[in-house]
């Protein structure tokens, strides 16, 4: 069996033209890149060769064949998703296997494939800097009292503003508030794994310890509007996330409870308002949390287009 370096990027899509997009992109790591225009013959493909990673189109990944594809093999599973509604991700979220979802036509998302990739790659998975472009400058405020984060956010919304980005900046204050909420309310826990303040009241001021601390960076390169939320206790899981995201993908944005107590609705909040939402684990130390908003469009112009996501952990890259 090859090492894990080694191992080829299985693409599984039925159309020949997606094929040779996904390669070009792909193609950058020099790994191997194998096709299948079907299940069967990717499974095949599979058992003869394990992939380091599997890439699937969404229709192929909703049926029985494709779960069984992407739940039998060591080898992430990353779905794309071409011209569909929220509805569509239902299926593949019931199963609380999927942890790589791009959604858009491509080429649109060229970069977040190849940085999907890359990350899993290399094992590197921190940083908004990956989705931006090179140099551009990033603000970095530290929050180090709970009564501080509407300060914080108002500060951020100015800059949004400043920036030329005045119809974002209600989506991006909201999505910087509900993740420091989480980062200053949900995150921290004792040694059992107990919540310690998750019942607080989120209005009263409350200084914070060097771990309670937490961090909110922003930029945008007139592509992406990037906000990333990152705290020190790293007790985010893979499986409350996909039920965040199922939340998110049930219910119209407008019908969202803005209810903070607890990470689920606030999460399902933040899927909700971005275009792509990326959490990088490392269990026990840290999260952190990056929503991308893009600028290229006006947000009416996106409609209920669904959301990508990534889940990265440093227990499985």
């Amino acid at each position: 069996m090859p090492s894990r370096d080694q191992r080829p990027i299985l693409v599984v899509h039925p159309d020949r033209k997606t094929q040779r997009i996904v390669h070009r992109i792909v193609g950058g790591t020099f790994r191997p890149v194998v096709f299948a225009d079907d299940l069967a013959t990717a499974a095949a493909r599979a058992t003869d060769t394990p992939p380091f990673l599997v890439i699937v189109a969404h229709q192929l990944a909703r049926t029985d064949a494709g779960r069984t594809l992407m739940e039998g093999r060591d080898a992430p599973c990353l779905v794309l998703m071409q011209d569909s509604e929220p509805a569509d991700l239902g299926p593949l979220l019931d199963r609380g296997t999927l942890s790589y979802l791009l959604a858009n036509p491509m080429p649109l998302l060229a970069e977040e494939l190849s940085i999907t990739v890359q990350k899993l790659s290399r094992r590197q998975i921190f940083g908004l800097e990956k989705y931006l472009t090179w140099g551009i400058e990033i603000r970095e405020l530290t929050l180090d009292d709970a009564g501080h984060r509407r300060a914080l956010v108002d500060e951020m919304g100015e800059d949004v503003q400043r920036a030329g980005l005045g119809p974002r900046a209600l989506a991006a204050t909201l999505i910087a508030d509900e993740l420091l909420s989480n980062a200053v309310f949900n995150a921290p826990v004792d040694d059992a794994g107990a919540r310690l303040h998750v019942d607080d009241d989120r209005t009263l001021a409350r200084p914070l310890a060097e771990r309670e601390r937490v961090t909110l960076r922003y930029a945008c390169d007139a592509r992406y509007l990037a906000i990333e939320v990152e705290d020190r206790y790293g007790s985010l899981d893979r499986g409350t996330i996909l039920r965040c995201l199922t939340k998110a993908t049930t219910r119209a944005r407008d019908q969202i409870s803005m209810d903070t107590r607890g990470a689920g609705i606030g999460l399902a909040t933040v899927y909700g308002s971005c275009n792509h939402l990326v959490f990088n684990l490392e269990p026990g130390r840290r999260t952190q949390a990056i929503a991308l908003i893009d600028v290229r469009f006006r947000p009416a112009e996106l409609g209920n287009a669904v959301c990508s996501f990534g889940i990265f952990s440093t227990d499985l890259t």
